[in-house]
């Protein structure tokens, strides 16, 4: 009987077609692959770098803006507490000695005033070179008999101190200097004799230098300009009002949008649109302005008066979208590459045999990021083959590399990724663990660099297994020290149980390595994204609590005894998410640097036994 040709009377294909496509389809798809992680995520970080810069930019502005205004209504709550004591108010030229001394201690504020129930009213002045003191009769002030109104309708809810009770203050309407020609604000505060209500007091802060403050916050730094706006059409600070500004009055003591110069800022309303960077970002916007775009970051403040303030600034969209463009000619240059690759690979699949089956195979593996399977392809007497098989050599050498920088956990995330948003900076709850070589500074002044390197490898890699093993993330090498985190980038539920059971693998491998080691562990909540820019980027972790478990790491150098081989130190944080392990001890309560609160620290005990399972 005639044997039938396996696989029937299909169509055949030359040798060249089927290696070419075979080997340019896998290598193809791990090129574009790191590709699209390159550019994924270096977009996603170049939008979250910018929202964060953004966002620092307009922390610090209200931070300053707090710091400007704060000591006046901490000023007036001490006065008003001066004056609640009995008998305090029973003289004008006492309460004029009061107000004086106070108008001394701080340079925010202009005017401090206190009228009576009688609606006298002594005001100091800070003058030009000494407090002005004038009493005046204000029963035909408007703002004077509203606020004795206000003052004797509030009487319950107030906190008492030492037998006198004294109001809470808030701050008033705007209000316009004449002598320095410029806007303040008001603080007002009433003041209270047992059950008696005794007064008001109110201090004058001037703005003027409002727009030096926010303009010397870090704005350039970002490339944005910093605003306060009073309201949605009053601008209270910007870099251009410093200057002389006309029709400016007690009827019109701040200028609008419009009057002060900054076109894009007078757009801020009317040609408003979503901003597609910042589309999970609150107070943000993006309007178009002569064909250009800008982003509007801001945070509205209600502390200080029935006004909303707005605290914000601009920034030009280009900043963002130019890096994005850069990705986006890198990622087709990277393609256009890949193109040219594929010609030569149908160029030298002609010449390809036995390693052309070797070949699909190890890029096969490379597709599936597994570096370390990879195998190298054997030398051929054919030079073209052999060139081919140096180059994939180098190929697979430098991604290996690759894959020693970069945490493979971190690649298979990026790879996973389908839409394309990369790895999003978030929130997690983490363990983060600091560890430390005892003496190693003195140490390694008797070793040669090769000797020193020797030990450092040693215990790195005992260190790297344990903590790979556990579940945890490598983040960075600090001389001879380590700091590793577990819960990230993936969520790893029972983190710190996980990290304890690597510090625990890591002190037993020290006699091994030949070291003395100090390990501190913390457990909270982190920032963990990426840091960097687009040419280089870093996955790691921010937050108090990193600056925590050093802070704990720092702590063995007084807790670590002279026989001690390791040192293994967790917070009640730590303890606690742990399941609280039967072989810590309490080692007491401490202040670590930096910090005023005290807090519970645990330790493993020097005759624990070896590594627990997670």
């Amino acid at each position: 009987m005639e044997l039938q040709r396996l696989g029937g009377n299909g169509r055949r294909y030359g040798i060249a077609l089927v290696l070419g496509t075979t080997m340019v389809g896998l290598v193809g798809l791990a090129v574009a692959l790191v590709l699209a992680i390159q550019f994924f995520v270096a977009g996603s970080a170049a939008t979250a770098l910018f929202r964060a810069n953004g966002n620092q930019l307009v922390e610090r502005m209200v931070e300053r803006v707090q710091a400007r205004l704060e000591p006046a209504a901490e000023l007036l709550a001490f006065v008003a507490e001066m004056l609640a004591q009995p008998d305090a108010t029973d003289s004008e030229r006492r309460i004029a000695d009061v107000l004086t001394g106070a108008l001394a201690g701080t340079a925010n504020i202009e005017r401090i005033i206190f009228v009576s129930p009688a609606y006298r009213a002594i005001v100091v002045d800070r003058g030009e070179t000494a407090p002005e003191i004038r009493i005046v009769d204000v029963r035909n002030d408007a703002n004077a008999v509203a606020g004795i109104a206000e003052g004797r309708a509030v009487r319950e809810g107030r906190p008492v101190r030492e037998g006198w009770a004294v109001r809470e203050g808030r701050w008033g309407e705007l209000l316009f200097l004449p002598r320095l020609a410029g806007p303040a604000v008001n603080r007002r505060q009433t003041v209270w004799q047992g059950e008696r209500f005794a007064g008001i007091l109110a201090a004058i802060v001037p703005l003027q230098s409002m727009s030096a403050i926010i303009e010397n916050s870090a704005a350039a730094e970002y490339g944005g300009t910093p605003f306060i706006l009073y309201g949605n059409d009053a601008v209270l600070a910007h870099a251009r009002l410093p200057q002389t500004l006309s029709g400016l009055s007690p009827e019109h003591p701040l200028p609008n949008l419009a009057e002060i110069g900054d076109p894009v800022l007078a757009s801020m309303w009317t040609l408003r649109n979503d901003a597609p960077l910042l589309r999970d970002s609150e107070n943000s916007h993006m309007i178009e302005y002569q064909n250009e775009r800008y982003l509007f970051l801001y945070r509205q403040l209600n502390e200080f008066g029935d006004v909303p303030w707005i605290v914000g600034a601009h920034f030009p969209a280009r900043d963002i979208a130019g890096n994005l463009r850069s990705l986006a000619f890198a990622a087709f240059a990277g393609l256009g590459v890949l193109g040219l690759a594929v010609v030569a690979a149908f160029l030298l699949a002609r010449r390809l045999a036995l390693p052309t089956q070797r070949s699909a195979a190890a890029a096969a593996q490379l597709a599936e990021l597994d570096f370390g399977r990879a195998q190298a392809l054997p030398p051929s007497r054919i030079r073209e083959l052999d060139e081919q098989a140096e180059a994939f050599n180098r190929l697979i050498a430098a991604l290996r590399w690759f894959e020693a920088y970069v945490p493979r956990k971190l690649v298979r995330v990026l790879a996973r990724d389908r839409d394309g948003t990369g790895i999003a900076s978030q929130t997690r709850e983490v363990t983060v663990m600091f560890s430390d070589i005892v003496g190693f500074t003195t140490r390694s002044q008797n070793m040669t660099p090769a000797e020193t390197a020797t030990l450092l490898n040693s215990h790195f890699a005992l260190a790297i297994a344990a903590i790979e093993a556990s579940g945890g993330t490598v983040d960075k090498f600090m001389g001879d020290g380590i700091m590793a985190f577990w819960g990230a980038p993936e969520p790893l539920p029972n983190h710190a149980k996980a990290a304890l059971a690597a510090a625990r693998a890591i002190a037993a491998s020290a006699s091994q390595a030949d070291v003395r080691l100090r390990l501190g562990l913390h457990t909270g909540l982190v920032v963990a994204g990426n840091v960097g820019s687009a040419l280089r980027l870093n996955y790691t972790i921010l937050g108090d609590t990193v600056n925590a478990a050093h802070r704990i790491e720092e702590l063995g150098h007084a807790l670590m005894q002279a026989g001690d081989t390791a040192l293994v130190l967790a917070s009640e944080a730590t303890y606690a998410s742990a399941g609280s392990p039967a072989d810590f001890d309490l080692a007491g309560e401490f202040t670590l640097r930096g910090r005023a609160e005290r807090v519970s620290i645990y330790r493993l005990r020097a005759d624990a036994d070896a590594p627990q399972a997670p």
